[in-house]
């Protein structure tokens, strides 16, 4: 293939890390295709429909916290919808179900968050999380599960519950398999106070939809975005890298960008091979591979909020997210994707039979994205050790291959806010190899 068949670079995937990367290398003046597996955009962000009400399969909610995301939202003339207070609330304990006050909920998170991050009038464990390796103890807080912290904490066990049921819903896992700096970063970017977390994490979200706001950002940059192109192959050469894909095709490019999620790096055939300690944390996987599902009721006087211990029930934390008319949507998460077919009406209302006696389903919805090909998982959610080494090992590109996504945000990672951040970064990065190329 002749040199000037040669494009700038090649992105590969149109999640919203490679949307931002994509753009950012084309406002430079570059050439960029952009090759997504799927035959949509927004990877694990998916807006659709459940009996005319929009829901999200994956990724929901934004902050003003959040700078990255929250700069798209303004950009994009998109409207912003908020998500109802919890109404009464019903706690499953040790296998008995009770009334819960909302105010008293609050208050216990509150005690249970404060005891987790170890708050103190000295400050807070993690003052900076965008600056994870200026962290003095971050391999030994990274090396702890979010369980052997609860385990040790002096509180009471109704707060200790609370707590557990919470931050698994954060973590879509268990909280023996997620890493204890995992969810202080969170805490830390938030603003280390409950009720400010809580609304960075599920209160505010796009009227019209998370794809909205994808689609937005790829067609105000007029991207080259190749839909159904499943790449099986990276090889690299001193001068550019080849790109085949699962039909055959191929495409040469000066620079690669990786912005798969995590867990699919190891899927994918680099020549030379990945770097070792990059496969093996692939191989690995991180935590999440929860559960989400989205239901309607029709006729309900009231809406009910549902709380369990992880593992106790198929789903530890429900509360309804919209109201229309006489309709309500539902939203529940669970520590299992496995535990139930969320597709399945009959096995959903089981479920919810014995979460409440007076829920029950019209319709329900869910996707199954831990065994999705193109995901193999959720948001990104580290086990012990895999933030710090996550940090070390994707320090530097692989010579002309360069990786982006939500589990390389520095601030808000698992989130899209982190996979915008990454993208700009990783654009940055290229653009700036790019140059230096021309001039060598």
């Amino acid at each position: 293939m002749s040199t000037d068949r040669v494009v700038d670079v090649v992105v590969l995937g149109a999640g919203f890390a490679g949307i931002a990367a994509a753009r950012g290398i084309k406002n430079a003046g570059y050439k960029v295709i952009t090759l997504e597996a799927r035959d949509r955009i927004g990877g694990r962000a998916w807006t659709s429909e459940l009996s005319g009400t929009k829901i999200e399969y994956g990724a929901t909610w934004i902050h003003w916290f959040q700078p990255f995301v929250w700069q798209e939202f303004l950009r994009s003339g998109l409207s912003l919808h908020e998500d109802p207070w919890f109404p009464p609330i019903t706690l499953h304990e040790h296998g008995k179900a009770r009334p819960l006050d909302f105010d008293h909920f609050r208050e216990r998170l509150s005690i249970g968050w404060n005891a987790f991050a170890k708050t103190s009038s000295d400050g807070h464990l993690l003052e900076r999380p965008y600056q994870l390796e200026e962290l003095e103890a971050a391999e030994e807080l990274d090396s702890l599960s979010v369980q052997d912290v609860i385990d040790q904490l002096d509180i009471d066990d109704e707060t200790k519950l609370l707590l557990s049921s919470e931050i698994a819903v954060q973590m879509n896992a268990h909280p023996k398999d997620v890493s204890y700096l995992s969810q202080l970063r969170w805490w830390s970017a938030s603003g280390w106070d409950v009720a400010l977390m809580i609304d960075c994490l599920a209160r505010y979200k796009i009227e019209s939809g998370m794809s909205d706001l994808a689609s937005a950002m790829a067609s105000n940059a007029d991207l080259d975005i190749r839909l159904q192109h499943v790449v099986s192959e990276v090889l690299q050469s001193p001068n550019s890298v080849e790109i085949s894909t699962t039909e055959g095709k191929k495409i040469r490019a000066r620079r690669v960008i990786c912005a798969l999620p995590f867990n699919c790096l190891k899927d994918l055939s680099f020549t030379p091979p990945l770097a070792a300690e990059k496969h093996a944390l692939s191989q690995e996987e991180h935590a999440a591979k929860g559960m989400k599902l989205l239901f309607k009721t029709v006729g309900e006087p009231e809406g009910h909020a549902v709380i369990a211990g992880p593992g106790e029930k198929p789903i530890n934390l429900l509360n309804p997210i919209r109201v229309e008319g006489i309709e309500r949507l539902y939203v529940g998460f669970g520590t299992d994707g496995t535990a139930f077919d969320p597709n399945n009406l009959e096995e959903v209302n089981r479920v919810l039979a014995d979460l409440h006696p007076e829920l029950e389903a019209t319709d329900a919805a869910g996707h199954d994205w831990h065994n999705d090909e193109f995901s193999r998982g959720t948001w990104h959610m580290p086990k012990p050790t895999q933030n710090i080494r996550t940090l070390q090992a994707f320090d530097a590109p692989e010579h002309r291959v360069h990786f982006a996504g939500d589990y390389l945000g520095r601030g808000w990672a698992g989130f899209v806010d982190g996979a915008i951040e990454s993208g700009i970064r990783t654009a940055d990065e290229v653009i700036e190899a790019l140059r230096k190329d021309k001039q060598t």
